[in-house]
């Protein structure tokens, strides 16, 4: 079996790169007070430059309190300049940016965001040392819902491409464990087992 030319251009999904070679999502710790700063421009600049076909911005919160770090990067309209400006010039030099949205949930900073952490369940955070606080329902519809919002406005800013963050105990990864989830709603249980709210929504139904 041939293996692909690493240096040919590939499809992502509808995007077409210039070749195979992506930078990955690792915080570059070069944003301040939520906005993009020169630094982090060049940055991903030097990557550009350098021949990737795709570099990607790392680590844009959907909201305040998902940051695990009080200066990374928000989706506000103060900050939409700023990445306006990241995202054209990388494409200056040919290559494609994605932005990595994400939601720290219970690793969260509640010091640094002046907001409590949230979890599945109550959950005490050993790089904190504080208590995550339960999520309520409403509280995990609004998670959702700054996630489509931040990936609508990465569009706007010029984004090719957006990358969830699944990983790291952060929310959709922490309802998988069984150590931090003990919820016994719609939210809880065994993959196996049946959601409660969906029966319930389903008993209601004529």
């Amino acid at each position: 079996m041939t293996s692909p030319d690493v240096l040919a251009p590939a499809k992502l999904g509808p995007l077409t790169l210039r070749n195979r070679v992506i930078k990955a999502a690792t915080y570059e710790g070069l944003s301040h007070k939520a906005r993009v700063t020169q630094d982090l421009i060049d940055f991903h600049v030097g990557y550009a430059a350098g021949g990737v076909g795709m570099t990607t911005v790392a680590y844009c919160a959907v909201a305040r309190e998902g940051r695990t770090d009080r200066h990374q990067i928000l989706w506000t309209d103060e900050a939409m300049p700023g990445l306006r400006r990241l995202t054209e010039a990388v494409h200056a030099h040919g290559a494609a940016v994605s932005a990595q949205i994400g939601h720290g949930g219970p690793v969260a900073s509640p010091k640094g965001n002046g907001l409590p952490a949230l979890s599945p369940t109550k959950h005490f955070h050993a790089t904190s040392l504080s208590w995550a606080r339960e999520a309520s329902v409403a509280d995990l519809t609004g998670i959702t819902e700054a996630h489509a919002e931040a990936a609508r406005r990465a569009i706007d800013a010029g984004f090719d491409a957006v990358e969830v963050h699944l990983g790291h105990n952060y929310p959709a990864s922490s309802f998988l464990s069984p150590k931090i989830n003990h919820r016994t709603d719609g939210y809880g249980g065994s993959p196996g087992e049946p959601c409660p709210l969906r029966t319930r929504d389903h008993a209601r139904r004529p």
